[in-house]
């Protein structure tokens, strides 16, 4: 049986948070998988030359997954007793992919994954971003549609923006090295929300946030070693990563009102050119009629219209 978030995976698909994950954990890796599910981001780990162990929830779905796993602890892990079972054994990358969401103790989780991680390992998660524009919008409706998956799945416990998902990893001791954000547009995502739902005004100050469009965050961490540089590098990482985002975003609207202001333009060109044409066929009309008229009637129409 397939877990119910088993779903195709594309390494090189652009804005992607599996294609994302699999970058950032890269190759011939040892790769502690947490929520391996029924495998369909465990092939890709093998296929890079990874060794994976997973973890998993739902004993019932991760069958398929044991083709590519070297094995599966089966538990919770808000439980200790799952973590005991690894006992000394410790990994490049620990992967959490759209788990931490899931969890009761999420922090809890990640200290206790920590202990698996190898000096110069690294962490890798997606989370959902619940403060994306849909989800706004429908709040500002009362509404707070729960789906089967997305943003709003029905058995998500924890809901991260950027900021409470970067203090969570610093609760950890870890620091980040890199955010990778997937998008989703405003009215595009399973939430269902439309436009006519939202005033202008209020539109406006929603898409004003830069992460009004973040469907995901895709994020790799490292453990914080008490370097003031690291920690240093890791917040000028983050700013220098929102300025990218920002400036993303006034080119994109930019390129937009640009490509208005064209459209308005080519319309009054095509306006002025129907009203020139009419025009002409105004004073050809006038010319004949001058033609049977006296000439005292001939005088009074080249004073009222041009010749």
């Amino acid at each position: 049986m397939l877990s119910h978030y088993h779903s195709a995976v594309n390494p090189d698909q652009e804005n992607n948070s599996h294609a994302a994950m699999l970058r950032l954990v890269g190759f011939n890796k040892r790769v502690l998988e947490a929520g391996c599910a029924s495998g369909h981001v465990s092939e890709f780990l093998h296929a890079q030359g990874c060794s994976v162990v997973g973890i998993e929830l739902d004993k019932e779905v991760v069958q398929p997954a044991l083709q590519w796993l070297e094995r599966v602890v089966v538990g919770n892990m808000d439980d200790d007793a799952l973590w005991e079972e690894l006992d000394d054994e410790t990994f490049d990358v620990v992967l959490f992919g759209d788990v931490l969401e899931h969890l009761r103790d999420p922090l809890h989780s990640l200290r206790r994954s920590l202990r698996h991680l190898r000096p110069s390992g690294t962490v890798v998660i997606s989370v959902p971003n619940i403060a994306h524009a849909d989800v706004k919008i429908a709040l500002i409706n009362g509404s707070f549609p729960y789906r089967e998956s997305g943003l709003l799945d029905s058995t998500h416990i924890h809901f991260f923006t950027k900021e409470s998902l970067l203090e969570l990893l610093k609760e950890a001791g870890l620091v980040v090295t890199e955010v990778c954000r997937v998008t989703a547009p405003v009215f595009g995502t399973e939430i269902g929300v439309q436009r006519g739902d939202v005033d202008d005004h209020v539109l406006a100050a929603i898409v004003s946030d830069r992460e009004s469009e973040t469907y995901q965050f895709v994020i790799e961490a490292v453990r914080d070693d008490a370097a003031r540089s690291l920690a240093q590098l890791s917040s000028e990482m983050v700013e220098l990563t929102d300025k990218l985002v920002d400036e993303t975003r006034r080119g994109t609207a930019l390129a937009t009102r640009i490509e208005t202001l064209e459209a308005e333009l080519a319309d009054l060109n095509s306006l002025r050119e129907a009203q020139q044409h009419e025009l002409d066929r105004l004073r050809r009309q006038t010319n004949m009629i001058k033609r049977f008229v006296p000439t005292p009637l001939r005088r009074f129409f080249s004073r009222i219209v041009a010749p």
